[in-house]
């Protein structure tokens, strides 16, 4: 078995228990806080304005996120509508729910791809490409936004700067390096025509999808909470640290488990109560999956009509008859 094989299995099973953990925690909280979290939703009077709110959020971080793959490709000479691209995006995202997520996306971003006529493999790159550099930025922003409940002096704000530069100088440190260069183009081509203008619009949008989601959650909390103590910052540190980790545990479908652990954890620091928590942590996991799956299958549902209207045999002209 050769080294890169054998750390891929480890990271594979560090996953794994990590899922596991954080699934046990999961469980034992919902056994210690369960009942008083399903008195709490049956007494909560959602307020759906806020609800509404919350899905504007989120559908506002997706679209931010489609105009920084579309700038991607455009600099990679690939010119593709806002909407087919967010077309590809919302059906790739049900991936997440299969283990190893991400391989499943990719391969989603390339068949949707090609039936468009588009470079399948120089969008899947892209798509990998923004999605690494959104991880990159992820751990940014949870720094940033989750200084204050995590009790990290003001000083160590200086890594994400750190951070935020070492992106924008990455096009120059590649091209340096050729044998770098070469290898990252052999997996993600066209990344050689990355500017550092380019990595300053993934970053930004990245920046401000991460933002978004997080606001996202703070309104879904005003929605079921009669009183939420949670700030902005500390729900934005929340849903990015959850999603990052679940990102991490790849064997877990959408991150079940870690997710919700991670959240959990973030919040009750951030000085909410365990019942609170737990309806919000639940609840927002329901939410994002009717998210995720109701608007991917909707594009299905459209994308399988207008196949059936194309394949549809056109009527054939009337045969002139003479009397």
């Amino acid at each position: 078995m050769t080294k890169p094989v054998r750390f891929r299995g480890v990271l594979r099973l560090a996953a794994a228990a990590l899922s596991v953990a954080m699934v046990v925690v999961l469980v034992q909280a919902m056994r210690r806080d369960g009942p008083a979290a399903l008195d709490a939703w049956r007494a909560a009077r959602v307020q759906w304005s806020w609800v509404a709110f919350s899905m504007v959020c989120a559908f506002a971080g997706h679209a931010i996120y489609v105009l920084g793959w579309r700038r991607l490709l455009a600099d990679s000479g690939v010119l593709g509508s806002f909407w087919r691209l967010a077309r590809i995006f919302l059906v790739s995202n049900l991936g997440r729910y299969l283990p190893g997520g991400k391989a499943w996306q990719m391969a989603i971003v390339g068949l949707m791809s090609a039936e468009q006529g588009l470079p399948a493999t120089m969008v899947a790159g892209s798509s990998l490409f923004q999605g690494i550099v959104g991880v990159g930025v992820g751990a940014i922003v949870l720094f940033a936004a989750g200084g204050a409940t995590i009790g990290l002096p003001v000083a160590w704000l200086v890594l994400p700067v750190m951070g935020i530069v070492a992106l924008l100088s990455a096009p120059r440190i590649i091209r340096s390096a050729p044998r770098v260069q070469a290898a990252l183009e052999h997996r993600v081509p066209g990344i050689t025509s990355i500017t550092a203008a380019t990595m300053w619009a993934l970053i930004w949008t990245s920046a401000a999808s991460w933002i978004m989601w997080g606001v996202a959650l703070w309104a879904l909390a005003n929605g079921l909470l009669a009183e939420s103590t949670a700030s902005v910052s500390a729900c934005i540190a929340a849903w990015t640290g959850s999603f990052l980790a679940g990102l991490i545990a790849v064997v877990s479908p959408a991150g079940l488990g870690a997710r919700e652990g991670v959240m959990q954890a973030v919040l009750k620091q951030a000085g909410m109560n365990a019942t609170d928590v737990l309806v919000l942590v639940v609840v927002a996991r329901a939410w994002i999956t009717v998210l995720d799956v109701v608007p991917a299958a909707i594009v299905l549902v459209l994308r399988g009509r207008s196949v059936v209207g194309v394949m549809a045999p056109s009527p054939r002209p009337a045969i002139p008859t003479t009397d």
